[in-house]
């Protein structure tokens, strides 16, 4: 063995320290997931800007979740906030999926007349609708499923 030192330096080893309880909590008790239903006709990138949430946002706390439901089931989203107050938020988007359309079937319905989904049931509004063709109006709103709005639009007395 030679007699001459040693060129090779051992480093320390890192200090570690280690994080205190407050640190962490459950993730329910700190960050919350949202839903929110989107209108027809937003786009991907209008998610986000800050008007659309100008609203809604003042319940947002950094690093909650918004999960996006376009209320004609056309795409599903996944927002991140990154910060959010009266009047503003700061969100980014994780996931964006455009989703298949639905397989509907027209057996059963008049002539001049359509079924569709206007979103989530609020007030006895929204839900399935049936409208009249000719000029607009709706005839059904606020039904749970497509049968049901078809139900009482054939026992209406405008078929009868």
């Amino acid at each position: 063995m030679p007699a001459t030192p040693s060129t090779e330096t051992t480093e320390a080893p890192i200090k570690i320290k280690p994080l205190v309880r407050s640190a962490m909590t459950f993730h329910e008790t700190r960050n919350n997931n949202w839903s929110a239903v989107i209108p027809r006709g937003t786009t991907k990138e209008m998610l986000t800007l800050s008007a659309l949430w100008s609203v809604c946002s003042d319940q947002w706390h950094s690093f909650d979740r918004v999960n996006c439901i376009w209320e004609d089931r056309s795409a599903y989203a996944e927002l991140l906030v990154l910060d959010a107050g009266r009047g503003y938020a700061n969100v980014i988007l994780l996931s964006y999926h455009p989703l298949p359309a639905l397989l509907v079937s027209e057996a059963g319905l008049p002539p001049g007349f359509e079924i569709f989904y206007s979103g989530p049931v609020e007030n006895a509004s929204r839900g399935y609708c049936v409208k009249r063709l000719c000029d607009g109006v709706l005839m059904v709103q606020g039904k749970t499923s497509r049968d049901a709005a078809l139900a009482e639009l054939l026992d209406s007395a405008t078929l009868r």
